[in-house]
């Protein structure tokens, strides 16, 4: 992908975001089920080779039960037709994920640890985020070592059982899409689905 196009991209995307709470008793009967969502991990790489990931050695309901409250962050991009309109390489679509949907995860992200060091209410959380923790290089788990920043470390919502496209669809009447790696085709929107339990 040229240096122009990468310029582009940054122009190529609108966001939408949308938020809701819920009791986490309410939130954990309808839509968590971990036996689901670990056999979803089972596929993917870093299953049993991240600190975040399944399978664990705790009880991940542990997480649900000690916090009171579930508040959800939908955030979609909508791509327009420079992105949509295009058949892209592994490489390129790799490169357009990378300059918007995980930067706009990272912002979000930054954006959340920022608000719960500033509340004192908050300083007791839990921050679920999208796919595996990736905050240092390489996790020390495939060499197996202990966790560098355990109480760092970020589990995805859907790591710890909560099952995202009932939730996008349940609470706030979206479809997930998804990118045809096959044709090259990226959707007109992506959503990114994260949550802070406190």
């Amino acid at each position: 992908m040229y240096n122009n196009q990468m310029l582009r991209l940054e122009k190529s995307y609108t966001l939408e975001k949308y938020e809701k709470t819920l009791t986490t008793k309410e939130y954990y009967t309808k839509f968590v089920n971990f036996d689901e969502t670990s056999e979803s991990c089972k596929i993917c790489d870093m299953y049993g080779k991240n600190w975040s990931c399944p399978p664990f050695e705790n009880d991940v309901t542990d997480s649900w039960n000690k916090y009171d409250h579930l508040h959800l962050i939908l955030l979609q991009l909508h791509y327009d037709s420079f992105i949509t309109d295009n058949i892209h390489s592994k490489e390129d679509i790799d490169t357009i994920l990378h300059l918007t949907l995980f930067n706009e995860k990272r912002k979000l992200l930054q954006s959340l640890d920022k608000k719960i060091r500033e509340d004192e209410n908050l300083n007791d959380t839990m921050i679920l985020s999208t796919g595996y923790c990736n905050i240092c290089p390489s996790c020390t788990k495939k060499d197996g070592m202990e966790c560098r920043y355990p109480k760092n470390k970020l589990y995805s919502i859907e790591s710890i059982g909560a099952l995202v496209t009932k939730t996008t669809e349940e609470l706030f009447n979206t479809e997930i899409k998804w990118i045809d790696m096959d044709k090259g085709i990226i959707p007109e929107y992506l959503t990114l689905l994260m949550g802070v339990l406190y």
